[in-house]
């Protein structure tokens, strides 16, 4: 996949791989809050796949998916369990990351910018970050690849069980809630079937936990 040069930095232009190490590492002490590096790189792999498969601009996209979270950084620590993940309902949740998602925007654009990079672009990318959680649908394929990409972290081995951690939820109750999610959740059939797919290695982890072999083995 062929980028033109698209961004420089202190009067230099950087070329598409640099660019994406640049944004990863600006974002870093943002996505450092809620410890979302893991997810953030996670999430950008299913991008890179999702494009491959479904096209779309990757000048948007990759960015987009980059950046998405960076927003969770305004909110304090105590705040950030109460405003996502499976348990996560009511109006507070929704205003704090509501929060997440326009400050997100704001950062993103303000990062963006640093690195000279097309306004228009900048402009779609802070609106696909604005409402990345909150909008039920997707105007363009790039906001329905972000979306994608974003959800498939807790269908990915490192996610799944990350988010049983953070959520302090059963592996089990976690599995039925995205098997029940996978059916009308995703904008793309490529997202469909990656989750589909994850979900099966998901289940065959949980079948060998320990205390499901003695279970299923009593002496």
């Amino acid at each position: 996949m062929h980028h033109p040069a698209c961004a420089s930095e202190g009067g230099r232009i950087l070329q598409w791989p640099e660019f994406i190490e640049r944004l990863f590492e600006t974002a870093a002490p943002y996505l450092a809050m809620r410890g979302d590096a893991d997810h953030t790189a996670i999430s950008h792999g299913y991008a890179l796949t999702l494009l491959q498969h479904e096209g779309g601009d990757p000048q948007i996209v990759e960015p987009a998916v980059i950046l998405h979270d960076v927003g969770w950084s305004a909110l304090k620590p105590e705040s950030i369990s109460v405003a996502y993940g499976v348990l996560a309902k009511g109006e507070e949740a929704e205003r704090l990351n509501r929060i997440h998602e326009m400050e997100g925007a704001a950062i993103a654009e303000k990062i963006l910018e640093a690195f000279n990079y097309d306004p228009g672009r900048i402009e779609t990318i802070r609106t696909i970050i604005s409402r990345h959680d909150s909008g039920e649908d997707a105007p363009s394929l790039e906001e329905a690849l972000v979306k994608d990409a974003d959800k498939l972290w807790r269908f990915s081995r490192i996610g799944f069980w990350r988010e049983t951690e953070r959520q302090h939820l059963k592996p089990v109750t976690l599995l039925e809630f995205l098997a029940e999610k996978c059916k009308g959740w995703f904008f793309t059939p490529t997202a469909v079937t990656l989750a589909q797919e994850e979900l099966v290695g998901r289940q065959d982890e949980i079948n060998h936990l320990p205390s499901r072999r003695e279970n299923a083995n009593p002496h």
